[in-house]
């Protein structure tokens, strides 16, 4: 059985220590302020500093996905080792990264038809799809070969929930992901719109008055989807430049029973979209033992 690599786009938003604990690879997406320069993820531009630009009044940054030669530079030195690739990409319904991806393994399988190149869309965003890579890792170092990991993983990856509250909609609606009408009513009368991630879209859920009443909701919300199978489940609170809602977030969880592994944050590709100031409760279903 040969040895295989792991390599997602950056969008998983795996912190340093993760990447390295498990030798995952990236293939960053690229952001601009301006439309003329161009930074990769966690290469040029580090998240606090991309968290500092966001956050100036009138600022909408936009994301490029990578592109088929960045797939075919980061998969080709592994298949010339004699490994083997698995690659995970952000939903294919928010982007064209799994495209790319797919199309540099079939350019590269004419130079390398021994090689197996397998790319999984994750149908997922944000550190969801960075709990799914891991879930991948963790199989790996079971002796699973790449084949029966992907099998495994196509059997639980949707059933996943992401739950967020943004102060605006204008970032949405800037990037076309919500209607104008939407935008208009999130910023009247203090009312704050949840958003859900279901099926690789996002979609507005509901609105309600005030922030905290927001964040709480947020939580309730999990809590009816989950309907008490809490311990099927890997809970997370996400957020991006609010980290007192983080917490606020949290604290309401315990309260309410719902267990989480901690508070992490949203990164450079999904932050773009939904502007500053999102908070979240995400969840993935354990991956099975097999």
């Amino acid at each position: 059985m040969a040895d295989f690599q792991i390599i997602s786009d950056s969008s998983c938003d795996l912190p340093k220590e993760i990447l390295e604990k498990y030798s995952i690879d990236l293939v960053p997406y690229l952001v601009t302020f301006d439309g003329v320069n161009y930074y990769k993820d966690g290469v040029d531009i580090t998240l606090d500093e991309f968290y500092e630009q966001l956050q100036q009044k009138g600022v909408f940054p936009k994301t490029s996905l990578p592109s088929i030669q960045a797939y075919s530079d980061k998969f080709r030195p592994y298949l010339e080792k004699g490994m083997d690739v698995l690659c995970v990409c952000l939903t294919s319904k928010f982007s064209g990264s799994f495209q790319s991806a797919i199309n540099a393994a079939n350019i590269l399988a004419e130079d390398f038809p021994e090689r197996k190149i397998r790319v999984i869309d994750s149908c997922l965003v944000t550190y969801i799809q960075g709990l799914l890579v891991c879930d991948i890792a963790e199989y790996k170092n079971e002796g699973k070969d790449i084949d029966e990991i992907c099998n495994l993983v196509e059997t639980y990856k949707s059933d996943s929930g992401i739950f967020v509250t943004v102060d605006s909609l204008s970032h949405l609606q800037n990037g076309g992901r919500i209607g104008k009408a939407s935008a208009l009513a999130g910023n009247l009368l203090n009312i704050k719109p949840i958003i859900s991630f279901e099926d690789g879209e996002l979609h507005a859920y509901s609105k309600v008055r005030g922030r905290k009443k927001a964040l709480h909701e947020v939580v309730d919300i999990a809590c009816e989807k989950l309907a008490g199978k809490y311990d099927d489940y890997r809970i997370l609170v996400l957020h991006n430049c609010c980290e007192d809602d983080g917490k606020e977030i949290s604290a309401y969880m315990a309260e309410q029973g719902l267990p989480s592994l901690g508070i992490s944050f949203v990164g450079i590709t999904i932050s773009v979209h939904i502007g500053p100031s999102a908070a979240a409760v995400v969840f993935l279903k354990n991956r099975p033992v097999a």
